[in-house]
């Protein structure tokens, strides 16, 4: 097998997808002005912030997922081999943790455009609860799940409105 080809695995492709995404995102951003308008954080502050956070962590991950594949490439299996079953079977329904980082940007990029749409009150709870969907082990317990996406989201909107007096879009106008 090409061994260029092999690097071509989530653990690997996925921290390209976020980093393209970041950019993006801090390019759209940047369009709506400056971080910064009369002394307090402007619309642009937030996305530029999480740029600004996201970057070195997704270019970390793919750090990582290069390092991790090379491992892989160095102590891989001879062409024949069986690998070894650890025997176990679990009955829980997971997601595959490296397929989580691309749920995760599909997710966001779905939150980024139904925001325009259906507002913050709407979308926020559900990106949150999704979220956490995805990052849990184990499916269940949507009682605390529902509740912490409402508490979080009620904690940004005051951040925002409160003490970045930054106003989110209103739809049912």
């Amino acid at each position: 097998m090409n061994s260029r080809a092999t690097y071509l695995n989530a653990e690997v492709l996925t921290p390209v997808g976020i980093i393209v995404f970041l950019l993006g995102y801090l390019a759209e951003a940047l369009r709506m002005g400056w971080i910064v308008k009369d002394g307090l954080p402007s619309e642009s502050f937030f996305p530029v912030l999480l740029f600004v956070l996201g970057f070195p962590v997704a270019v970390y991950l793919l750090i990582h997922g290069l390092l991790k594949t090379k491992e892989k490439l160095e102590t891989a299996v001879p062409v024949g081999a069986v690998p070894e079953r650890d025997g176990g079977s679990s009955s829980k329904l997971v997601v595959d943790v490296k397929y989580k980082p691309f749920f995760i940007t599909v997710l966001t990029v779905a939150f980024i455009v139904l925001f325009k749409y259906l507002g913050y009150t709407i979308s926020a709870p559900i990106y949150i609860f999704l979220f956490q969907l995805i990052y849990d082990d184990e499916f269940g317990n949507y009682l605390r799940k529902i509740i912490v996406s409402v508490i979080v989201s009620v904690l940004v909107y005051v951040l925002y409105v409160g003490f970045f007096n930054i106003l989110f879009p209103e739809v049912w106008k």
